[in-house]
């Protein structure tokens, strides 16, 4: 049969044509998806460069005409800190005077040093526009860390240049930000700067060591060259290695004025981009040549076998032809796009309606096999073929696939084709196989709007099947479920029961109440619950759904699931820090009566009732008060004439009452002098009473809130920073030595994702209270220096004693057992401390010290935590 061979070689040919167009659209669409990550760090970036600046300004505006005041370089200072704490991607905040003193800064250890000869401070001091944002090429920081620093000019009252204002960028979050982005291990990420020197790359080429990442030649050099803000490059991005596919965009928002701008690539390997599709070529290749051999067998044997089957088929076409005449008639009367296919002569009728369907005429379709072949789109061909001839084997009892057509417009139909057998022979081989078609493109495309729809709303959609039996699915979920129940929507289809194993079990029982009591009531359902995650821990779930009783008894809800654990801490510390206050203001040893803009008073606390010994409810009416704590109207004209002076001094001074004495008659009719002041807050304000008897008393009580942390019961910064004073001094005096011990508690961050903020407290706690038993002497200082960090000041201790003295902290703290378990490598809470220890002289300040402390323990940090470094001393 030359056809067949014909056949079999125009087969060839066209697979061979549309590998070629598959790999063609395989790098478009890797071009386009590295376009769109690098597209997603040039958003960030520039968001996170437009905070920066504005922080920059900021500070420039809050410190006001240079050269700057005493005053205010300390409260620059505070906000330095702040903004430095506050900000994601910065590490350090400096402002520098006109020759390159650094004045303030976020760490203390970098106080009086002299920056001059930075190359961002020798631009900064050239640029022509205070507006400039000076972007720095990468260096090694005075802490050995490699950076970006971006510096703001100030400027005197004559507009000369008086210092400048910089923020160091942390790499380590921008290094977050770059791996975000790697959908694969062969992507690499790179984040430059505008001459070309790398600043940070995650998964790296192997062999990619020159920083210079602008050189002649290379990938990054050709993007500068093209002048264009974003580009797609292929080529080595070294001499001798491998071909790359690489998105580069230069990030440079309009809204700053950027001296140098950054850089940022996305690259992927064209081995790996192709990998699947070689694979795919290969085992193409091999079952186009098993299907030649096959032909070549099929065709020796056809012709045997021929003969014999030609004196048959004259003998039956007499019979069949009335047969085969009315049949056709029956075909073409139907309103179906119904095919015959005669697999004896390989002849197939097509109805005029599947013709019709293809948009083709009576006489535009031919009737052979290779007429549907042709039209099958190249992706679905293979796999419809295969569904057929299992189903030709007797495999399957009905033929049913979904594949795509061409139309005669160029078009592709989502058809659905569904046939079986009529006929076989003695052998069990088909003879005749008849089938329908149907057009389901608009199904198939509301159903990827559906998709689409649900991949950017956040939460997941679904539809939740219970029948009468108890049995209950998912018909329909959006593929957010994943992110919900860690399950696929494949799963969900045919069983419920992954996603209650999941639940919580504390929350199992009353969500399943719940889903029962909506189904007796058809209410809506709503619900609150946690669930289990692996590798997530515990999240919790809002859900809603409407129900809808189906006629077979089952029912069936329609819904909407969202994870709210970040909200729902939120609500639970908010309730906290609410009850804390509450508690608070009721235990005040102050009077607090609080007062709406009618005058109506709605809140008194329990020292105001023992000041007064009025109570809410007395105090019914606005003129309640007048009259009970005033009995004499003369009295009573002359307290309310200075009490409504102060209220009125208190628009001109911040909202704040100033105090002043009164003498009221309390419900028992005693006299008692107090001192009543407050504050304004819109037409409300707060009246504080203080009885003068009791100052003492209340001194004492301020005080330890101003000196102590009121969550770990240590010492707190202001009352270390004193004593650090002092004991600077009187060991300068003795010429005894001072060590300090700065300690972190290591991957405490993580503590807080896995166990929530409200356990991180109590860790928080727990770790202070070795730290404070473990301090034994009694002029030795354990503080509180901010979040997750402690301080200890050990006066006359050389630096062995303080090593030990560290050794013995960090040991108690790890033996104290407090569970971690996301913790690497121990599965318990660790500290890292860094010490320093130097006998204070003339040339030294504290802050020096403190420095050393500082980096101490950033080395005992990078040489894996859990560690005690003292540094080069």
């Amino acid at each position: 049969m030359p056809w067949l061979i014909a056949l079999l070689c125009a087969g060839g040919v066209a697979l061979v044509f549309f590998l070629a167009i598959e790999r063609q659209a395989i790098e478009a669409r890797e071009r386009q998806h590295l376009q769109q990550q690098v597209r997603v760090i040039n958003d960030n970036l520039s968001q996170q460069l437009e905070a920066m600046n504005r922080a920059l300004e900021a500070v420039i505006d809050d410190a006001g005409p240079l050269p700057v005041s005493a005053e205010h370089v300390q409260r620059t200072q505070r906000r330095l800190k702040a903004f430095s704490r506050a900000m994601i991607g910065v590490r350090t905040m400096i402002m520098m005077d006109a020759r390159g003193n650094v004045i303030a800064a976020s760490r203390d250890g970098l106080l009086g040093r002299n920056f001059s000869e930075r190359d961002y401070f020798r631009a900064a001091r050239s640029a022509t526009s205070p507006n400039t944002l000076i972007i720095s090429p990468p260096y090694t920081t005075a802490l050995n860390v490699w950076a970006i620093t971006l510096a703001r000019v100030m400027v005197d009252a004559q507009g000369n240049f008086a210092g400048i204002v910089t923020a160091t960028l942390d790499p380590e979050a921008f290094t977050t930000l770059l791996e975000s982005v790697r959908y694969t291990s062969d992507v690499s990420v790179t984040l430059a700067h505008g001459d070309g020197l790398r600043f940070l790359m995650v998964g790296q080429a192997a062999g990619l060591t020159d920083a210079d990442m602008a050189r002649s030649g290379s990938l990054l050099s050709s993007h500068l060259q093209s002048g264009e803000a974003a580009t797609v490059f292929s080529g080595a991005l070294f001499e001798g290695g491998p071909v790359q596919l690489m998105a580069i965009h230069t990030v440079q928002p309009a809204a700053l004025q950027m001296d140098k701008p950054l850089l940022v690539a996305v690259a992927r390997s064209r081995a790996a981009v192709f990998a699947d599709w070689q694979y795919k070529a290969v085992a193409l290749a091999v079952a186009y040549l098993v299907l030649a051999l096959l032909t070549a067998g099929w065709l020796r044997s056809q012709q045997q076998r021929r003969l014999q089957r030609l004196q048959q088929e004259r003998a039956l076409a007499a019979m069949n032809a009335g047969f085969e005449a009315r049949w056709r008639a029956v075909l073409e009367a139907t309103n179906q796009g119904v095919w015959d296919w005669d697999t004896v002569t390989d002849r197939v009728f097509f109805s005029p309606v599947w013709k019709a369907m293809m948009g083709c005429a009576e006489d535009e379709v031919g009737d052979s096999l290779e007429e549907w072949r042709s039209r099958v789109h190249p992706d679905d061909l293979v796999a419809a073929q295969q569904v057929l001839q299992t189903h030709l084997k007797g495999e399957t009892g009905v033929y049913e696939h979904l594949y795509r057509m061409r139309h005669k417009n160029g078009n592709y139909l989502w058809i659905h084709d569904r046939g079986g057998v009529v006929e076989r022979d003695a052998q069990a081989r088909p003879l005749r196989v008849i089938g329908s078609c149907t057009d389901v493109s608009q199904q198939r495309q509301q159903q990827q709007t559906l998709d689409r729809l649900t991949a950017n709303v956040p939460g997941a959609l679904y539809q939740y099947q219970r029948e009468a039996d108890g049995h209950s699915f998912f018909p329909y979920a959006s593929t957010a479920i994943q992110d919900i129940y860690a399950c696929r929507p494949e799963e969900l289809q045919r069983d419920a029961s992954p996603v209650f194993a999941c639940i919580h079990p504390d929350d199992r029982q009353a969500v399943s109440n719940s889903i029962q009591q909506s189904a007796r009531t058809l209410e809506v359902w709503l619900c609150e619950y946690r669930v289990l995650l692996p590798g997530r821990g515990e999240r919790w779930i809002s859900g809603r759904a409407r129900p809808e009783l189906l006629a077979s008894g089952a029912v069936l809800w329609h819904g909407y699931l969202q994870d709210v654990t970040e909200a729902k801490q939120q609500a639970i510390q908010l309730q906290e820090t609410e009850r804390l206050l509450r508690h608070l203001m009721q235990e005040m040893p102050i009077g607090l009566l609080m007062v709406d803009g009618q005058g109506q008073a709605y809140y008194v606390n329990r020292h105001f009732r023992q000041l007064c010994g009025y109570s809410l409810d007395e105090l019914s009416t606005p003129e309640q008060w007048w009259l009970l704590a005033y009995p004499d109207a003369d009295q009573r004209a002359r307290a309310r004439q200075a009490w409504a002076q102060a209220v009125a001094q208190a628009e001109n001074n911040g909202g704040y009452i100033p105090d002043q004495s009164y003498t009221i008659t309390t419900r028992e009719g005693l006299q008692r002098t107090l001192r009543i002041g407050g504050i304004t807050f819109g037409n409300h304000f707060l009246a504080t009473l203080v009885d003068d008897t009791e100052q003492q008393a209340e001194n004492a009580f301020f005080r330890g809130l101003a000196y102590n942390d009121g969550l770990t019961g240590l010492a707190n910064r202001r009352r270390f920073d004193e004593l650090f004073e002092a004991e600077w001094q009187r060991c300068r005096r003795s010429q005894r030595p001072l060590a300090v011990l700065m300690i972190d508690i290591d991957q405490f961050k993580r503590y807080n994702d896995t166990y929530g903020h409200p356990q991180g407290d109590i860790c928080l706690q727990q770790v202070a209270d070795v730290l404070r038993q473990g301090c034994r002497r009694s002029h030795d200082l354990v503080a509180r220096y901010g979040g997750e960090e402690f301080v200890c000041l050990l006066p006359e201790c050389d630096l062995d004693a303080a090593l030990a003295q560290a050794q013995a902290l960090r040991k108690a703290v790890e033996q104290r057992g407090i569970k971690h378990r996301n913790a690497d490598p121990s599965p318990v809470v660790t500290i890292s401390i860094g010490v320093a220890c130097r006998v204070p002289d003339a040339q030294s300040t504290p802050q020096q010290l403190l420095a050393m402390a500082d980096a101490s323990l950033y080395r005992a940090k990078a040489a894996g935590r859990n560690c005690v470094d003292a540094g080069a001393l």
